[in-house]
């Protein structure tokens, strides 16, 4: 049985207007709203990485459910001011939903997408019109090699 029922994935994307001190100062101070944050609602193993002007963040969460995902949200939203933006992904090991998560401006927007279920998949075909042929022009193209090709369909 697995210990970790759910995997969350998260971007926090800098304002381009923030000096690099004052993004170095966000930065340690998201790490750590983040941290008690991941810590106060079962989070396990946050892992951080800074990536110039974003940074991601990763942890595992035993529980599951719509609830706790709220619950985070609510509580990282008042830090996501006019500087930093949050996209945060949860993911359950059934892989039943994906739970997505749009943060700015001190509030928050969901989006789930219901995966598919096991078994044989339908795939949608589209049909694509035929490319009409050019009239009138070059006909071929000369590589490098010079052999003629014919001309270029695009």
């Amino acid at each position: 049985m697995a210990r970790y029922a759910v995997e969350m994935f998260g971007q926090l994307v800098y304002s381009p207007d923030l000096s690099y001190d004052d993004l170095l100062s966000l930065e340690s101070e998201l790490k750590v709203g983040l941290t008690g944050i991941i810590a106060g609602q079962g989070g396990d193993f946050a892992h951080f990485e800074a990536m110039g002007d974003t940074m991601r963040v990763q942890c595992v969460f035993a529980e599951q459910g719509e609830k706790l995902f709220h619950s985070f949200c609510a509580e990282l939203a008042p830090l996501m001011d006019g500087n930093v933006e949050a996209r945060l992904l949860f993911v359950d090991k059934d892989l039943d939903l994906l739970h997505v998560y749009a943060l700015n401006g001190g509030a928050w927007r969901e989006c789930c997408i219901s995966l598919p279920a096991p078994g044989p998949l339908t795939l949608a075909m589209r049909d694509r019109p035929a490319k009409k042929k050019r009239t009138g022009g070059k006909s071929a193209r000369k590589p490098a090699s010079g052999k003629r090709l014919p001309a270029n369909p695009i």
